[in-house]
């Protein structure tokens, strides 16, 4: 399973301050009464036109509590609209959490989700949807000493596919491992000692016109040379010069 708890090493959890962001906003006709009602209280959401949107500033809550009577109805009515992962997971608990007394509804439920972390519910929501292509999430961490082992963030991609998980320092990795494969740009050839660093400049119209005149006279000349025509000595020297410098 991937550790969508992301815990800093050696750092107590219990200060961290923790903040996921996931977009794009889950539609609430895609969700189960069930899928809302635990996702509401593992993570602060707000309702949009958009939909559900998913995030906290204090990190996610487990467990999680709820009133016995609010948990079977939202099992109920979840049961009939369709068969998921989340519904399978309470309904085998479901026998414990029954009523055994008049006043039993108003009893408190621990529900421990460290087998089923609220992402499993967002793939869930995410693989039946007719257009919830994905969800992304980013989670990032620290801890109010800033020192530098106590940070760090992780990114998931969750499609109807499966779940995606690195951390920061997985992606750091990544990129150190790309840069090394990196080939190293040419050095310019060193310049002999004493020798003067010419700084590049740009040409005149009148320059570049008078350039292409030489060019074109020494194609011409060349050309005369080759047809064995006699051509100045310093044109069959040009040419020698040429053909051994291209």
């Amino acid at each position: 399973m991937p550790d969508f708890l992301y815990r800093l090493k050696g750092t107590p959890m219990t200060n961290l301050e923790t903040r996921i962001f996931t977009y794009p906003p889950i539609p609430l006709a895609d969700i189960t009464p069930l899928e809302k009602l635990v996702l509401t209280h593992v993570l602060e959401c707000s309702e949009t036109e958009a939909g559900l949107v998913l995030f906290t500033d204090t990190g996610p809550i487990n467990p999680i509590i709820l009133k016995r009577q609010a948990l079977l109805d939202a099992f109920a009515a979840s049961a009939a609209l369709s068969e998921s992962a989340l519904n399978a997971f309470i309904g085998s608990r479901i026998l414990a959490l029954l009523p055994t007394s008049p006043d039993g509804d108003d009893v408190a439920i621990h529900i421990d989700l460290s087998e089923f972390p609220w992402p499993f519910i967002v793939h869930d929501i995410v693989a039946r949807s007719p257009s919830l292509p994905e969800v992304t999430v980013i989670q990032w961490m620290n801890h109010p000493s800033q020192r530098l082992e106590t940070y760090g963030a992780s990114v998931s991609l969750i499609t109807g596919k499966g779940i995606h998980h690195a951390t920061s320092e997985e992606l750091l990795n990544r990129f150190r491992l790309q840069d090394r494969a990196l080939v190293p740009p040419v050095s310019p050839p060193a310049l002999l000692d004493g020798a003067p660093v010419v700084a590049p400049r740009s040409f005149t119209v009148g320059e570049m016109e008078t350039a292409l005149c030489i060019w074109e006279a020494m194609l011409y000349f060349r050309g005369l040379h080759e047809d064995r025509r006699p051509v100045p000595d310093g044109v069959i020297r040009m040419s020698e010069l040429w053909d051994a410098t291209g």
